[in-house]
């Protein structure tokens, strides 16, 4: 019997790069009357996208809001997707348009690759 498994510990093996999914990266920037939270925002921005793609569009598109990279000062944030849904995201960003009585619009800065990409000016 194999020793990793009479010990119980078994190591999974990682995907080699050239099979892992590509990601890109949205920098956003958002416009509003009034300060946001990231809590609404958030909660924002998926229903919508379960709105227009519906959740096998929007389990395709490997979606995700990057909480760290939430600054509340400036009022932006990170999303990251896969490669081949980034125009699904855009179309669906510019569907936000209120968060409760507030009424706000999101403006993409930059989309990148990588994360340190987006910080390059």
């Amino acid at each position: 019997m194999d020793n990793a498994w009479s010990e119980g510990i078994m190591k999974l093996k990682t995907l080699p790069p050239s099979l892992r999914e590509k990601h890109r990266y949205i920098a956003i920037k958002i416009i509003s009357e009034s300060p946001v939270e990231y809590s609404d925002l958030e909660s924002a921005i998926w229903n919508t996208m379960l709105d227009f793609l519906g959740e096998y569009g929007v389990a395709k598109t490997d979606f995700w809001i990057i909480k760290e990279r939430w600054v509340k000062n400036d009022q932006t944030c990170v999303i990251r997707c896969n490669h081949l849904s980034v125009q699904d995201i855009l179309a669906s960003l510019g569907l936000v348009t209120r968060l409760g009585d507030i009424r706000i619009a999101v403006k993409v800065l930059k989309i990148s690759g990588t994360l340190k990409g987006l910080n390059k000016t």
